[in-house]
């Protein structure tokens, strides 16, 4: 079996120059496959169309030192996707300018809305979800992800990022269905098995901490990662924010299915900069919650989603600012629980009752107007 390696190489801005010869050492550091005449399909991260300086996206010139180097070593063509929780159909990401990005490098946007081809989605029992329909004719995914935090699964790296390919409103039932982090990391997985990616780059130059994915504060990381395994790339990413791999619900879900082609975090290999090396120790993280899967083989699926609902429940509460709130309704759209409504002044109020505690309404709100209960313990 190959052995995995991540490239981790310094770059300290998002200067074009800069970043094209971080970006290119860490490809070939990385062992990128030969991609002439290839159609390469790159999903960035765009958890909402906001504009760069929020640091909530892939940075759009990180994109474009991608799309340039691709071209360089003789791509046939490239085509840039993803697709944000609430929109739908014609979405176009402007406000981030990878849009912009997308029309000066001449690489067309893909709208993964339209018709989409419902999948077999594996370990979930015959689910079927929608998934974008140019996935069938590519020959390379490349994730383009980027380093943040993240409530519910504690950081998003460069496999959660393949949940962008579910379209729009499509992936609010999923937090319904997978309600814990465990049930929504074999989720996870299985659209890793799925989509099959290729390869990953991770935009760690300012990276987001605290109370992400969207609503972090940014911490300046000065960094590029690559890897030909999306897996091992998580695992140093991971390392680098101060968290013991094996307590990220996704990695550890992919190394118990054996999707990993390490065995130990300690077996990948590291050609350029070690990430144990470059370990933040004030990084601020999400705390580590106690294990929220239950014994449930003798339970019947009725009983055990229930459960598994009670117990999420107990996980902290997203607090509502009302004096904030611009009752712009999106959380009220992306809320799988159906927990949350708009009351005659346009402000936002919550059933708990009802909330799963998925935190999409934390990740949509525009007006930072949603914040993550923290308990006494914590």
């Amino acid at each position: 079996m190959k052995r995995s390696s991540v490239a981790i190489t310094a770059c300290k801005t998002y200067d074009r120059q800069e970043l094209y010869a971080a970006i290119g050492k860490a490809f070939e550091a990385a062992g990128l496959t030969d991609v002439s005449d290839k159609r390469i399909l790159l999903k960035p991260n765009i958890l909402s169309d906001a504009v760069p300086e929020k640091n909530i996206t892939t940075h759009p010139e990180v994109l474009r030192a991608v799309i340039r180097y691709l071209v360089s070593k003789g791509a046939a063509s490239i085509l840039v996707g993803d697709s944000p929780g609430i929109q739908g159909s014609f979405f176009v990401p402007k406000n981030s300018k990878i849009a912009e990005v997308c029309e000066q490098e001449h690489v067309p946007w893909i709208d993964f809305a339209k018709d989409p081809v419902f999948t077999v989605i594996p370990f979930t029992f015959g689910r079927r979800l929608p998934l974008p329909k140019i996935l069938d004719s590519v020959d390379l995914i490349i994730s383009v992800a980027k380093m943040k935090t993240h409530q519910l699964m504690y950081m998003t790296g460069s496999v959660k990022n393949l949940f962008g390919m579910v379209p729009g409103l499509h992936k609010s039932p999923c937090h319904m269905m997978y309600p814990t982090r465990e049930a929504f990391a074999r989720l996870i997985a299985g659209l890793y098995v799925a989509v099959k990616p290729s390869f990953a780059i991770l935009d760690a130059v300012v990276s987001m901490e605290g109370a992400g994915p969207a609503s972090g504060l940014p911490h300046h990381t000065g960094l590029i990662m690559a890897s030909s395994d999306c897996t091992a790339l998580d695992v140093a990413q991971s390392i680098v924010m101060g968290y013991d791999p094996m307590t990220i619900p996704i990695t550890k879900e992919l190394h118990e299915r054996r999707l990993t082609a390490w065995r130990k975090p300690t077996d990948i290999e590291y050609p350029l900069l070690h990430a144990n090396d470059l370990i933040i120790e004030d990084y601020q993280r999400i705390k580590i919650q106690r294990k929220t899967r239950m014994l449930s083989a003798l339970i019947g699926p009725v009983f055990t989603k229930f459960i598994k609902l009670r117990h999420q429940r107990k996980e902290p509460k997203p607090i509502f600012d009302r004096t904030l709130c611009i009752g712009c309704n999106r959380c009220v759209k992306i809320c799988p629980g159906k927990a949350l409504v708009l009351d005659e002044q346009h402000k936002i109020v919550v059933d708990y009752r009802s909330c799963i505690r998925c935190y999409c309404c934390h990740e949509v709100c525009p007006a930072h107007a949603i914040t993550i209960e923290q308990k006494e313990s914590e």
